[in-house]
């Protein structure tokens, strides 16, 4: 199986470059001309020779890196200029051979020792080799000065490995106006956990990661709580359905939602769990509302409800897995019936939606959430849940300790939507996009998560799985709507075509 791709926290990048270093017999300044000769190469694929590029490089080895690049960027034909800035600190032994270098070929160096030696041309693009990720401290002086009149200038401006500034994870205490705001960012071999924040997109700009080649495999011993999926993860855990499968093996599942007046919510979850494989989907719903179900995903069984909201469910064992909340309501029937759920049944479940509002405002049925439950809140459902957050960083610390005290699965539903386990890891996805941000796009989920669950696949695979497709099916329906008009039905209905690609499998011969 591929290995989950890791994010690293700032403090082992330098055990990280060791590791290259020794494992393939070079010297940091081949790593560095390496990891410039990359950055460049994807530089070239946005920009052509008509620009100018005025560097501005600091004293450490990220300033190291923008001399190289310069360099190479100068023998390309760019009209280049380094602008180098005068403060106090110490030049790593790199970053200073690599300047002697520039400076050697004829390159045009001008020292910054006050913001105003800093006049790039009205055409340049401006290559951020300020400071790198190990950066701990908010910046102040002239290099903070310098930051503020770059981020003023009408120009494009590319970071190298990380914006200026900004430290890797946690900037609660940072200066948000002491942060470069980048276009780009080319960052190296895995993203910074703060590249996932929120709050820092306007620093970081449209990002990617740079692959420079070398096997970090050895790295796997050393432990972080964060990864990132990619579809190679999920293709490699999906299982191939038997040839002699039936709707038995592939689950029968249970959708406790809608009411009166919410019924699109049953009805988006119930296509996205029937195109997600399902084999067998019984949907409780209110009796008077049938017809809406009947017509939209006639493949679904329908069980119902007396009154005009979920008010009471039996006969729940012959199931293999249940959903619970999409547009259900809070009434007191409601809240009632779902604590009876939660109390009878201990097999897979989801909660979504207005059954995590319900328990949010009766604590006590915390105690329900037995062991491998899947929560899927988006940010205020579950902020309801914990309290509320000062910032991103704060969201994710809390998320995986809830998950871990609780013991549960909890999918926090947004741009690169987290997976938290019950063993306080955290798994950010990388499908999706934001014209997923629309009404009834967590109940599609809801029914995805359903279908999963409910053909025996291990709870985490099933999870990360679903959650991955969700957003694969939003990328494909993107290019034929775009993102103004895509909807959560074209995220149901498109769920096939992000399943076909996942099960793609190379012949074997």
């Amino acid at each position: 199986m591929e290995k989950f791709y890791k994010i690293f926290e700032t403090k082992v990048a330098k055990d990280i470059d060791n590791y290259i270093i020794i494992n393939n017999n070079i010297t940091s300044l081949e790593l560095m001309d390496r990891a410039s000769k990359v950055w460049t190469n994807k530089f070239l694929d946005l920009f052509s020779k008509e620009v100018s590029v005025s560097v501005v490089a600091g004293k450490g080895n990220n300033g190291g890196d923008g001399y190289v690049i310069a360099r190479k960027l100068k023998k390309l034909g760019f009209k280049v200029t380094v602008y180098c800035i005068n403060t106090d600190s110490e030049t790593s032994s790199d970053c200073e051979h690599n300047k002697r270098r520039y400076e050697l070929m004829g390159g045009t160096l001008i020292n910054v020792s006050s913001v105003s030696d800093f006049a790039p041309i009205g055409n340049s693009v401006v290559i951020d080799a300020i400071f790198g990720s190990g950066l701990n401290r908010a910046v102040e002086g002239l290099t903070s000065e310098l930051i503020k009149k770059i981020n003023e200038l009408p120009l494009t401006v590319v970071s190298v490995d990380i914006p200026s500034g900004l430290m890797g994870e946690n900037n609660s205490a940072n200066d948000p106006f002491s942060i470069i705001k980048a276009d780009y960012t080319f960052t190296f071999m895995y993203p910074k956990l703060s590249f996932l924040f929120s709050e820092n997109v306007d620093y970081v700009g449209d990002w990617c990661i740079l692959d420079l080649g070398y096997d970090i495999s050895g790295m796997n011993n050393v432990h972080t709580n964060y990864h990132y999926l990619k579809k190679n993860n999920i293709m490699d855990i999906l299982p191939i359905p038997q040839r002699f499968a039936h709707k038995g093996i592939n689950g029968k599942g249970l959708l406790v939602a809608g009411k009166v007046g919410m019924m699109g919510a049953a009805l988006l979850a119930s296509r996205a769990a029937l195109r997600s494989g399902l084999g067998h989907l019984t949907c409780h719903i209110p009796i008077s509302c049938s017809n809406i179900i009947q017509l939209g995903a006639p493949e679904a069984v329908l069980d119902f409800d007396k009154l005009e909201c979920f008010s009471k469910m039996e006969n729940l064992d012959r199931f293999n897995a249940i959903a619970v909340g999409p547009g259900i309501g809070k009434e007191a029937e409601t809240v009632k019936a779902l604590k009876i759920l939660l109390k009878n049944w201990k097999g897979r479940i989801v909660i979504d939606a207005d059954a995590l509002n319900i328990i949010s405002e009766n604590k006590e049925m915390f105690s329900l959430l037995h062991e491998g439950c899947i929560l899927t809140p988006h940010i205020k459902e579950f902020e309801r849940l914990v309290g509320k957050c000062a910032n991103d960083f704060e969201r994710i610390k809390k998320l995986t300790k809830f998950a871990a005290d609780k013991k549960v699965y909890v999918v926090l539903k947004g741009a690169f939507s987290t997976v938290a386990t019950p063993e306080g890891l955290c798994y950010f996805n990388t499908s999706g996009n934001p014209g997923m941000a629309t009404a009834g796009a967590g109940d599609v989920l809801t029914g995805v998560l359903l279908a999963m669950i409910a053909c025996k696949m291990p709870t985490f695979e099933a999870v990360i799985s679903g959650v991955f497709a969700h957003g694969l099916s939003g990328d494909l329906a993107v290019k034929e709507c775009g993102m103004r008009g895509l909807c959560a039905g074209v995220i149901a209905d498109g769920m096939g075509k992000a399943w076909k690609i996942l099960e793609e499998r190379p012949l074997v011969r």
